[in-house]
C-alpha cells in the first residue's frame, strides 16, 4: 500500500514538473514569437513607407508646435499627416505595453530595438512634452518614455567599461552641492569643463515650494536649459554610476533626464561610446504667463554665486535674467 502511495505521489510530482516545464517552454516560445513579429512589423514595407513619409515631413517641420497644430487642424492634408504621426507613435506605445507586461523576449528586445526606440524618441520627445503640456495630461506616451529609460539603462550596463557623465549647468557644478546628494565616502568629485551646443540657460522652471519666512506655499524659479540652435552653454560634467544617477534623478524630480551626447563638444575625458546626460525642466513646470507672483530664492542664488567664485571663468555664463522678487530664508519642496 505504501509502495502504491509512493508511486502515486511520485507520479503527481512528475506530472506537475512536466506541466511547469511545458508551461515555461510555451511561454518562452510565445515571447520569442512576439519579438520576431515586431521585427517583421518594423521591417515591413508598410512601416518603412510610414517612417520615410514622416521623416520627410519632419525635415520641413522641426518646430514641435507645428506638429501640435497639425493634430488639431481640420485640413485634409493635415489630417492625413496627423493620422500618420499618431499611427507611428502608437506602434511604439504598443511595443512598450508588450515590453512592460513581459510579452516580449527581453534579450531579443534590447538587442534589436534599441536604436529604433531611442532615435525615434529623440525625434519626437519635444513634441510629446508639448502635447502633454497642452493637454495637461502627463501620462501621454508615458509607457514609451519608460521603455526608453529602460533601454538606456541596459545600454549603459552593456557598455561595461564605457562611462556615464551628467552635465551640470547650475547647482550641479558645485562639488558641495553634489556631495549633499551623492555622499561619496571619498568626498571627491572630478568635474570637467564641457560645452553644450544648441541650448541656452533660462530661468523658466516654476516649482512650488514652502517658504519658512512667509510660512506658505509659493512659486519659485530655478535654472533650466532650453533649445536654441544658435547658443552654447559652458558647464561641468561628472562621471556617475547607475546608483548615483538614480539619486540625482530623485533630486531633480521636476526635471527630465535626457541624453545630450551628440550635442556635447568632445573633450577630455569623454571617449567614444560614453554617454552624457543632463536634466531639463518638465513642461508642466514651465513658467506660465498667467503666474501671478514668482520668486527666486537667495539661497539658490548663493549656490550660483559660489560656482562663479570657485570657477571664475563661468562669471559670464550665468547672464540669463529673471523677473522675480528675490526672497531670503529657507525653503522646502514638500508643500
Amino acid at each position: 500500500m505504501q509502495l502504491i502511495d509512493f508511486v502515486g505521489g511520485f507520479g503527481v510530482v512528475v506530472t506537475l514538473t512536466g506541466v511547469v516545464f511545458v508551461g515555461r517552454q510555451t511561454y518562452a516560445h510565445f515571447i520569442r514569437s512576439k519579438a520576431f513579429s515586431y521585427i517583421e512589423r518594423f521591417n515591413s514595407q508598410e512601416f518603412m513607407e510610414l517612417r520615410i513619409a514622416i521623416d520627410q515631413w519632419l525635415v520641413l517641420h522641426k518646430d514641435p508646435q507645428t506638429m501640435i497644430d497639425v493634430l488639431s487642424s481640420e485640413r485634409a492634408d493635415d489630417i492625413e499627416v496627423s493620422i500618420k504621426i499618431r499611427t507611428f507613435l502608437n506602434i511604439f506605445q504598443e511595443l512598450a505595453v508588450a515590453y512592460e507586461k513581459g510579452m516580449i523576449d527581453k534579450h531579443i528586445f534590447f538587442r534589436n530595438f534599441d536604436y529604433l526606440i531611442l532615435s525615434n524618441w529623440d525625434k519626437f520627445a519635444n513634441f510629446i512634452y508639448s502635447v502633454r503640456a497642452a493637454n495637461n495630461d502627463f501620462s501621454i506616451y508615458k509607457r514609451f518614455e519608460l521603455m526608453v529609460n529602460d533601454v538606456r539603462k541596459f545600454k549603459r550596463r552593456d557598455r561595461g567599461k564605457n562611462k556615464t557623465y551628467v552635465f551640470g549647468y547650475g547647482s550641479l557644478m558645485l562639488p558641495e552641492s553634489i556631495h549633499n546628494t551623492l555622499q561619496r565616502q571619498s568626498n571627491k568629485y572630478s568635474l570637467y569643463d564641457v560645452t553644450l551646443h544648441g541650448y541656452e540657460r533660462s530661468w523658466d522652471i516654476m516649482i512650488p515650494v514652502f517658504s519658512d519666512r512667509l510660512q506658505k506655499k509659493i512659486d519659485v524659479l530655478f535654472l533650466n536649459i532650453t533649445k536654441n540652435e544658435n547658443s552654447t552653454i559652458d558647464g561641468k560634467i561628472l562621471e556617475v554610476d547607475d546608483d548615483e544617477l538614480e539619486k540625482l534623478s530623485a533630486r531633480e524630480i521636476n526635471y527630465n533626464c535626457i541624453e545630450i551626447t551628440k550635442d556635447v563638444e568632445k573633450s577630455h575625458p569623454i571617449q567614444r561610446g560614453d554617454t552624457v546626460l543632463t536634466f531639463i525642466g518638465e513642461e508642466k513646470y514651465l513658467l506660465k504667463e498667467s503666474a501671478e507672483k514668482v520668486y527666486v530664492m537667495q539661497n539658490y542664488l548663493g549656490i550660483i554665486d559660489r560656482v562663479k567664485t570657485e570657477f571664475p571663468k563661468y562669471e559670464r555664463a550665468f547672464d540669463a535674467t529673471f523677473e522675480a522678487e528675490v526672497l531670503e530664508g529657507k525653503y522646502s519642496f514638500k508643500v
